[in-house]
């Protein structure tokens, strides 16, 4: 779990420890941020042409973010009564650990996500999307992993409803396939497919099938006739009182959706419920 020292960490926090309350899991808490040649680049000044004194500053606030970043992690895990560990061994169920890096955050925590089952990014109120922002960048297209991303409060019920946002590509089919041992603790499960496109619609029928195969509760589909995809998918999910979105990323190329947004950048910006997807 990348804790970026960001408000919105300790909703990403509270989901995680109900994600890993019923399972054998080890919780790797890290703290990354770019040198600071690289948080200078870029901006009015080079670093370069910055006085001693103001390159002092910035550091100190970085360290100052990096201190709120650990103390948050410290304070949820002694909270939760989760031991630190730094090798596996224990006889603890869960455990933890701390990690505070200076590199670049995209490259980094694409690295270490790719020997995670799972990466859990807090959504921070700051503009939010894949292409401009270094840690879900990072998460998204360099680790090869599912990523949580949890914006706002934390759901009353993580696991009442959860909502698939289905369109029959592969990035949903990985996503779908991440997201089966929390779909399994799931007490409905929604597909909602947008348009009325007769190929998708069967396809989403075979998906309930595949489900009801797995035991999971039953599984119903609900259309949208709009082309406007992530608003449906949103408004589905909030009329469902989901706790849980699964979807794939950027199931079209990343120029398109530079150029023109999408589902998956209209998810990033304005979800107000966690979103399991993959890429």
């Amino acid at each position: 779990m990348p804790v970026l020292g960001d408000p919105a960490d300790g909703a990403a926090l509270a989901v995680t420890g109900t994600l890993v309350g019923q399972m054998r899991s080890h919780i790797v808490g890290l703290h990354v941020r770019n040198p600071i040649s690289m948080a200078v680049s870029g901006g009015m000044f080079e670093g370069a042409y910055m006085s001693p004194d103001i390159l002092t500053s910035l550091e100190d606030a970085r360290q100052a973010v990096a201190a709120a970043a650990r103390d948050s992690f410290r304070r949820w895990q002694e909270a939760s009564g989760i031991e630190m560990a730094a090798a596996p061994g224990g006889s603890a169920t869960l455990s933890a650990e701390w990690n505070e890096v200076e590199a670049a955050v995209s490259t980094e925590i694409g690295s270490r996500g790719r020997t995670a089952d799972l990466v859990v990014l807090a959504r921070s109120s700051r503009e939010y999307s894949a292409p401009t922002d270094d840690a879900l960048h990072g998460a998204l297209f360099y680790t090869g992993r599912p990523v949580l991303l949890v914006s706002g409060a934390p759901p009353a019920d993580l696991f009442g409803t959860a909502v698939v946002g289905w369109n029959d590509s592969r990035e949903a089919a990985h996503a779908l396939a991440a997201a089966w041992s929390l779909l399994g603790r799931a007490k409905r499960i929604v597909i909602f497919i947008s348009g009325e496109d007769d190929a998708l619609r069967r396809s989403a029928d075979r998906l309930v099938a595949h489900l009801a195969w797995r035991g999971y509760a039953a599984a119903t589909v609900v259309s949208d006739a709009s082309h406007d995809a992530g608003a449906g998918l949103l408004a589905v999910a909030n009329r469902e009182g989901a706790g849980l979105i699964v979807m794939g990323a950027y199931s079209h190329s990343r120029l398109r959706h530079l150029v023109f947004g999408g589902v998956t950048s209209h998810i990033f910006k304005n979800t107000t419920i966690p979103v399991l997807m993959a890429h």
